[in-house]
């Protein structure tokens, strides 16, 4: 059984930058670097966010097995 729980996100302005938070805890997600919101005319908003992660303490997929961490 996974322990994973789907989370809303918030996009903020940090002065003249965008961040997602966490709508429930209202911390920002961990590790990102940048944030781009697009908006077209009739089309829903695309949002791309960049994280610097990598190793262990990077992201995964839900369906991933987790790595033991020595």
């Amino acid at each position: 059984m996974s322990d994973s729980k789907a989370r809303l996100l918030v996009i903020k302005r940090i002065r003249h930058n965008l961040v997602v938070f966490d709508e429930e805890t209202n911390q920002p997600l961990s590790g990102q670097s940048s944030v781009v919101v697009e908006s077209r005319d009739g089309e829903p908003p695309k949002v791309t966010i960049t994280f610097d992660a990598w190793g262990a303490h990077g992201i995964r997929f839900e369906d991933d097995p987790r790595q033991e961490i020595d």
